[in-house]
């Protein structure tokens, strides 16, 4: 048997699998990701719960729920509210995708830090 940097052949096939594996797992990981992110719909509320907000992955709101309570105050009042349920879906957001990251990518979210840091300062911006 010959040495190959101080492997077997069988040695050095054996750790190429177990990267290939590593990586096949990765790359299920990521379109796993993707596709909760495609699919993610959150919603976030005024504190005094008058106005509900629907946001998608980009924090573009989607749909909006306005009670009838909402509208006895002033324009102002009405707009306030909005701002702060469009704010407080966007922090579920984000919360949201940072749990399917470490879902998806286990200890290895490492990778992903520069769009989560992106994505924080995306989302943590809605409403403000």
């Amino acid at each position: 048997m010959v040495d190959v940097m101080g492997q077997t052949p069988e040695d050095a096939m054996r750790i190429l699998q177990e990267r290939i594996d590593e990586a096949q797992r990765q790359a299920q990981g990521a379109r796993d990701f993707v596709e909760a992110l495609k699919k993610a719909r959150i919603t976030g509320h005024d504190s005094r719960d008058e106005i509900e907000i629907e946001v998608n992955s980009d924090g573009r709101m989607v749909k909006i729920d306005i009670d009838e309570e909402a509208l006895e105050g002033s324009a102002r009042d009405l707009e306030q509210a909005i701002m702060e349920a469009y704010a407080d879906a966007g922090a579920n957001m984000r919360a949201f995708v940072r749990q399917r990251a470490t879902e998806c990518y286990g200890d290895k979210v490492g990778l992903m830090r520069g769009y989560l840091d992106n994505l924080d300062d995306t989302l943590g911006s809605l409403g403000r």
